[in-house]
This record gives structure tokens, C-alpha cells and sequence, in this order.
């Protein structure tokens, strides 16, 4: 069974995304991550959605209702190292979040834009500094972390546990349940690169498995039984 399941994952590493794949999508305005890896956004006139790494069998790029794009991870079925990588080109983006692990940043300016709500759930990270929001509507439930930089207001919510950091002289609407907290980030990190605020550690390797160690079989043995004295039929007269 190892070995199959070394094999299989060998086949994945070997087939994984060579270049750049482009994903053929309609419109959409949000944009989900699921179970891992990361999405980084930029601006542009047309949307466009590009693979930049990992397997696509491993994965899943679609179109939801309410024109929402969906990026999901099948960790189950993927190596331990995988790591997916997609690239969002949009004009704009309304709301964005994260389950389950992972990381959605936005990389380079965008025009500003009224508002946009930014969630999430079960750890994973958000950094929407760069999106300029009058409003920004951000909350976090079980762990994770919003990075923000609104121009008006924020409705910083977080349940359970979870950071959101924002920064600006703007009116903040906190509500904190169950630990966790509201911020404004300190001047100095207000400018740092993703990977400054959130290092990502790698992944330790794999201990090796120790070899099997058969034991010879010995049958038990039942305990000896020491002797019962049988009384004489005739004992002895006085």
C-alpha cells in the first residue's frame, strides 16, 4: 500500500503545471479560496485567471452563483508539497475570502472603490492594503488574519479567535467575541511586503518510516500447576 501510494504521488509531481495555464472564465465579482494555497490579485481592464503552479487535478477553478469564482484545493488527493498558485486579473472585486488555509493578497494600486467585504473562516490570511475601499467590511471566525488599509470606515468583526490589522485615521466599528482582536497596524509595517507581515514556514520533511521488526512466534505455555497431595487410603494407626 506505501508503495502504490509513492507511486501515485510521484505521477502528480511528474504531471503537475509546467507554465502558466490560462483558465477561460465568465464574469464574476468575488472571489473564494478554499483549503489552501494562494491567489494573488491585480488590476486589470480585463479579468483574466492564470495557473501559475500546481496541479489542476488537484484542484478546482469554477464559477458559482452570484457570479462568485471559486478556487478550491482537494488536499486529499494531492502530495504533501503541493502547492497551488493562481493569478486574478479584475477591474474590480467586491468581496473576497478564505476557509480553511491560504493566502488571497492584492498586488499593485487599484482605483478606488466604494466598498468591499473581506472574510475569514478557519484560518488564512487576507491582505487587501492595496485595494482602496471607502468602506471595508472584514471579519474573521476560528482563526486567520485581514490585512486593510479603508479610506472611510471599517466593521471589523471577529469571533473565536483572529486578527484584523487595518490602517488609516478612519471610524472603526469593532465587535470581538470569544478572543481575538481589532487593530491599526504601526507605521512601519504599513508599507512591508506580504511576506515580511506573513512568513511562510516550510514544510518539514517527511520522517523516514522504520523498518518492520518481525518478532519470532513462541507458543505460550500454561504455568505449571504445582502437584496436589493425594491422602493415603489407609493412613497410618497411632
Amino acid at each position: 500500500m506505501r508503495t502504490s501510494r509513492l507511486l501515485a504521488i510521484a505521477i502528480l509531481l511528474a504531471t503537475s503545471v509546467k507554465a502558466q495555464t490560462v483558465i477561460p472564465m465568465g464574469q464574476f465579482r468575488s472571489i473564494e479560496l478554499h483549503s489552501g494555497g494562494s491567489v494573488i490579485v491585480r488590476h486589470g481592464s480585463t479579468q483574466r485567471v492564470t495557473i501559475l503552479s500546481g496541479d489542476l487535478r488537484c484542484s478546482q477553478v469554477r464559477l458559482a452563483g452570484g457570479q462568485r469564482l471559486v478556487i478550491e484545493n482537494h488536499i486529499h488527493q494531492c502530495p504533501r508539497d503541493h502547492r497551488l498558485q493562481v493569478e486574478v486579473i479584475t477591474p474590480e472585486i467586491t468581496a473576497v475570502s478564505v476557509s480553511d488555509g491560504g493566502t488571497l493578497r492584492a498586488d499593485g494600486a487599484f482605483p478606488a472603490q466604494s466598498a468591499i467585504e473581506a472574510d475569514v473562516e478557519n484560518g488564512g490570511t487576507i491582505d487587501i492594503r492595496s485595494i482602496a475601499a471607502d468602506a471595508v467590511d472584514a471579519s474573521v471566525y476560528s482563526g486567520g488574519r485581514i490585512f486593510t488599509n479603508p479610506r472611510a470606515t471599517l466593521a471589523g468583526s471577529v469571533e473565536s479567535g483572529g486578527i484584523i490589522t487595518y490602517w488609516g485615521d478612519v471610524r472603526v466599528r469593532k465587535s470581538v467575541r470569544d478572543g481575538g482582536i481589532v487593530l491599526r497596524g504601526t507605521p512601519e509595517d504599513a508599507e512591508k511586503a506580504f511576506s515580511d507581515l506573513c512568513p511562510i514556514a516550510p514544510i518539514p520533511p517527511i520522517p523516514p518510516v522504520p523498518p518492520l521488526t518481525i518478532r519470532p512466534h513462541h507458543p505460550a505455555h500454561p504455568p505449571a500447576t504445582p502437584p496436589v497431595p493425594v491422602p493415603a487410603e489407609n493412613p497410618p494407626l497411632d
